[in-house]
């Protein structure tokens, strides 16, 4: 009896310490595997779904949804953290986009949706570089392109439009929707709880962003206080033009964006 009571008490501990030690965390990679028939079933009204090899035995799935004509401009999205990252910004570009002629294109992350892999803020960044070369062999240049970026995705967009500048190229404007300076998340994996967070930290590259930005960020948003934003903004300096949106959250600034961001 006396062995069967420690042995309930230490697993109890166990569940303590397992829960508590993920409560240490303000966000996780919110992962939920797609089959390839979800995905394909995206491809509709333009859209077709993209493969892009990063990396032995990484291959991330995204979506391209091509111009009508040859000289439309490009927008490259990087979306936030989401389980649904595919099918969810999907329709939130299709609402930007309305009826204009733009090709779109954006992946999932390392591991989201059907992208293999395991995401690290260095890995999603160079993913990100091999986006921006993708979409340049489909035509696109700096000068017709602009960079989009929501919420986890606004750091690796600056973090983008900085290496770009270094590469002696910028985008026509950068676009942060909820964006953040700094965003932490828990390491991705059975233990990742009791490790230490990965941060996506677009402090040291805002300073080598040369084109004009573009912020929209709502003043009652509780996942990234506009604090965040208000710093990334003070970075960036005069490049910058932050549209505080009162009242309104993370979620809901996408009617806002598409009167801002046009």
């Amino acid at each position: 009896m006396k062995f069967a009571l420690v042995a309930v008490a230490l697993v109890l501990l166990l569940v303590a310490v397992w829960v508590a030690a993920g409560k240490m965390h303000r966000f996780a990679y919110w992962i939920a595997p797609k089959t390839e028939a979800e995905v394909q079933a995206l491809a509709t009204e333009r859209w077709r779904v993209d493969r892009l090899p990063v990396a032995p035995d990484v291959t991330l799935v995204g979506l391209v949804r091509d111009a009508e004509t040859t000289d439309a401009p490009n927008i490259l999205f990087v979306p936030g953290n989401s389980s649904a990252l595919l099918a969810g910004f999907r329709g939130v570009l299709d609402d930007l986009r309305g009826q204009r002629d733009v090709r779109m294109a954006f992946w999932a992350y390392r591991g989201f949706d059907a992208s293999t892999g395991t995401p690290t803020p260095a890995a999603l960044a160079d993913d990100l570089w091999r986006q921006w070369q993708h979409l340049r062999s489909l035509g696109a240049t700096p000068a017709n392109t602009q960079i989009w970026g929501y919420s986890l995705g606004s750091v690796l967009a600056v973090q983008l439009a900085a290496r770009m500048a270094a590469n002696g190229e910028s985008p026509a404007r950068l676009v942060l929707i909820a964006a953040a300076e700094q965003i932490p998340v828990m390491p991705y994996g059975t233990f990742g709880r009791f490790l230490g967070d990965d941060v996506f930290d677009a402090t040291a590259a805002s300073a080598q962003v040369a084109c004009p930005t573009v912020i929209v960020h709502g003043t009652a948003d509780d996942a990234l206080p506009i604090e965040g934003a208000r710093r990334l903004a003070a970075a960036l300096g005069a490049r910058a033009t932050l549209h505080e949106i009162p009242g309104k959250g993370h979620l809901d600034l996408w009617d806002d964006a598409r009167r801002l961001v046009w």
